[in-house]
């Protein structure tokens, strides 16, 4: 067997669409955790602030989502970023349309 000595290494940073991903999909996130303790405490009877907070939350994953589409296939940084940008905006977007639909 031989072996490759072909590395492909590639350029340091993260890519700036990526960054905006994870931070939409962070604050998506928080939307999200805010509405549904508030909707515990509450035993349901939340104000309609919070449904509010939730539909954000819904439209930031869905941008990030976006921006992280992009971010990915930009040339710089490390694929596993990318990758995890992705997965955390469609599980905010995932959460937020389930919660959402329970909701009306």
């Amino acid at each position: 067997m031989q072996r490759s000595k072909e590395f492909k290494v590639s350029t340091p940073g993260l890519p700036t669409d990526t960054i905006i991903g994870y931070f939409l999909g962070g604050f998506g996130g928080v939307f999200v955790v805010i509405s549904i303790i508030k909707s515990i405490l509450t035993q349901g009877k939340v104000q309609r602030v919070y449904g509010v907070l939730m539909v954000s939350a819904m439209l930031m994953a869905f941008t990030g989502l976006i921006f992280s589409a992009i971010g990915y296939r930009a040339d710089n940084g490390g694929i596993t970023n990318k990758k995890m940008a992705i997965i955390l905006n469609v599980i905010v977007l995932g959460a937020s349309v389930i919660f959402l639909l329970m909701g009306l």
